[in-house]
């Protein structure tokens, strides 16, 4: 038996129930109960017979405010609205008196609360506008209640139902709702003064003018009002909606193209008129649509901003598609006296349908303008030496970038991405393939693996296929770290680089249609060893001296670097020396840099290099697994005439494997990357 063939046997079951029960109240002593005690029968019955139908229909609530409260409501409600955020509604309601839905056992009533918003719902939603009327109604120039749980009446309900929510505020408002009540009288004749005359209405496109099939409510144009000389009484706008480049509604008919047309004020909607029939329309040939007894009002010199906003139908044909035109044909007021205006060929009210005071807006398939961006990640990985074996894989998070998909209206699902994969030998100039360092990598996003469905590793790319299982959700940003496994190394390639980047043209992904996929990231250098060490910069300074011979200014200045150098799988000794520019067997390698960035070749410099690890004879030595500082201290003096700024650059650093200067004495050589971490800001000299 179907659902709705047990819910009318249910029904009828109740009718039956009820007849027996009204029967079998008369039978027995109709003629000894007078009239009055008849009708308190019938009464009580009918009230039984009312909470029995709540309770079959599954609709029966209970509770009160306190039992509903800590509760958000998170949409709007009108007439014909269902669902589990109405019965809360009518239950929070239900706890003020004076805002009670309905009479005690009647649906809607407190424990007969249902999930339909009636009439009954929406008179006590009325109510409680205006009991809050300085918060709900005033901020949108209304002064009669709507009956529409919108953002304003929404906001003020959620205000009230929060955590510990006590009645204080609303036991203020019933205790003010006779002062409410007595001011409501001027506030309804909002006793308008003077002879409003219109002082300006502008028609303006949306902020946002793309609108897809299925939107509701989304933004299509904005009436801006301003009345002079006195206030004034909005009751009817009329607009009309025609295709760009469209004198008439014969190719292009909007009633195939929208559901609705609303109006909003301060983010409550006002007015709402049904734009799917021919019939709806004021005018079908010009698309016209009216919208009566609005009842907004607008204060002398006041800007009102009317929204306008389009719910779409969905699947549209191309004709229905493209460049929109909305105008504004007609508007009708009242002024202080009650003496009504009505205006069709003002600024620009135009109901000849003038395009140039028309606002544009665009109707495009579903996911049109998707956007999908790649960003650069706080998640990834700084430069460093990454330890790698000599004799079997390791893996290391060694990039980390965003995908964006705040901009979207629908979810993006990721098909495909192509890394681009910068490797070099040690020398750090010749280009190396990719395959011979990486092995294969694992894709996270926020944390969780993704499964693959293909990883092809190139020279110089390393391109991933996905198993129909990637997604990023319409308006939220993932983070995605690209785990890799790497190759055992290989002695000649001790020393070399790698860094990842993507860009979004290499990057296949899909929503609801067209998706726009830009930006890019581009991780940072790492450095490949399977022994040696790791520089991290700790510090610098700078220290100004002016000094003045009898001939010339001798200004100069001493900057000072400090780093850490941790060493791995070895003991490594370095020369207790410091060298400017290229020089194999210095402890630490530096250039003075102008700044523009180049090496200066000019000038003197004296270099010293410290450390607080220990020594072996003329070199620092740095055991396995330690971490030692190393100061660089760097005075230089500009050749006469080149006073400027300068920085002081650490190239790099040089080590051996053992303290015993001479053969067979190794040198290997760590260059401090990314450049720009191992530099002092320029000083002026």
């Amino acid at each position: 038996m179907t659902t709705l063939t047990k819910d009318i046997t249910a029904k009828f079951a109740v009718a039956a129930v009820a007849v027996a029960m009204i029967f079998a109240a008369f039978a027995p002593s109709a003629q000894a109960q007078t009239t009055e005690d008849l009708q308190q029968m019938i009464n009580d019955l009918l009230a039984q017979v009312a909470q029995l139908q709540a309770q079959i229909g599954g609709t029966t609530g209970g509770g009160s405010a306190s039992d509903v409260c800590p509760y958000t409501w998170t949409r709007d409600l009108t007439m014909g609205s269902e669902g589990a955020d109405v019965m809360k509604l009518q239950q929070f309601l239900n706890d003020t008196p004076d805002l009670r839905v309905a009479p005690a056992g009647s649906p809607g009533s407190a424990g007969m609360e249902t999930m339909y918003y009636g009439p009954a719902t929406a008179a006590a939603v009325s109510k409680m506008q205006v009991m809050f009327r300085a918060e709900v109604l005033t901020p949108g120039g209304l002064v009669d209640p709507t009956g529409y749980f919108g953002s304003m009446s929404r906001a003020k309900a959620n205000d009230l139902c929060v955590a510990d929510a006590t009645t204080e505020e609303v036991d203020e408002a019933e205790e003010g709702a006779e002062d409410e009540d007595e001011d409501m009288d001027e506030e309804d004749d909002f006793e308008l003064g003077g002879e409003a005359n219109l002082d300006d209405f502008t028609v303006e496109d949306a902020e946002d003018d793309d609108v897809e099939e299925g939107d509701e409510d989304s933004e299509i144009g904005m009436f801006v009002v301003e009345f002079e000389n006195g206030d004034a009484e909005i009751s009817r706008i009329d607009l009309a909606l025609l295709k760009s480049g469209e004198t008439d509604t014969s190719t292009s008919e909007p009633w195939e193209t929208f559901e609705s047309i609303s109006l909003w004020v301060d983010g409550d909607k006002i007015a709402e008129v049904n734009a799917d029939d021919e019939d709806d329309y004021l005018d079908e040939d010009d698309g016209e649509l009216r919208f009566s007894n609005l009842r907004l009002i607008a204060e002398e010199g006041e800007e009102i901003e009317i929204i306008v906003a389009a719910s779409v139908q969905g699947n549209l044909a191309t004709a229905e598609l493209g460049n929109w035109n909305l105008f504004a044909t007609g508007m009708r007021f009242f002024d202080a006296d009650g003496v009504a205006s009505t205006v069709d060929d003002e600024f620009d009210i135009d109901d000849t349908l003038s395009t140039s005071k028309a606002a544009r807006f665009s109707v495009e398939v579903e996911g049109f303008g998707d956007e999908f961006d790649i960003r650069s990640s706080d998640q990834d990985r700084s430069a460093t030496t990454l330890p790698l074996e000599d004799d079997e894989n390791t893996e290391y998070v060694s990039f980390a970038f965003d995908l964006d998909a705040e901009d979207s209206d629908a979810d993006i699902e990721v098909n495909e991405f192509t890394l681009t994969v910068d490797a070099f030998e040690p020398d750090g100039t010749t280009a190396t393939s990719a395959a011979l360092l990486v092995d294969d990598i694992v894709v996270l996003v926020d944390g969780n693996e993704v499964d693959t469905d293909d990883v092809t590793i190139n020279s110089g790319t390393i391109r991933v296929e996905f198993d129909n299982e990637f997604y990023v959700d319409a308006g939220e940003e993932v983070t995605v770290e690209i785990e890799v496994e790497y190759k055992s190394l290989a002695a000649s390639l001790e020393g070399a680089t790698i860094r990842f980047s993507l860009d979004g043209s290499d990057v296949d992904a899909e929503g609801s249609d067209d998706v726009t996929t830009g930006g890019s990231a581009t991780g940072d250098q790492h450095t490949l060893r399977s022994e040696g060490v790791i520089l991290e910069l700790d510090d610098q300074s700078f220290v100004f001296s002016a000094k003045t011979d009898a001939t010339v200014d001798d200004d100069e200045g001493t900057y000072t670097l400090k780093y850490e150098v941790t060493a791995f799988e070895g003991d490594f000794y370095f020369n207790k020396t410091a060298a400017s520019g290229t020089s194999a067997t210095a402890g630490a390698v530096f250039q003075i840099e102008d700044s523009n960035g180049d090496a200066v070749a000019s000038g003197t410099s004296n270099a010293v290099l410290s450390s607080n690890a220990s020594t072996q004879g003329s070199r620092f030595v740095v055991r396995e697994g330690d971490t030692k500082t190393f100061t660089l201290k760097v005075t230089y003096n500009p050749s006469t005439g080149n006073n400027g700024f300068y920085s002081l650059q650490l190239e790099g650093v040089n080590y051996y494997t053992d303290g015993v200067v001479g053969a067979p004495d190794t040198v290997a050589s760590q260059k401090a990357i990314p450049s720009e971490d191992f530099e002092t800001d320029p000083y002026e000299i």
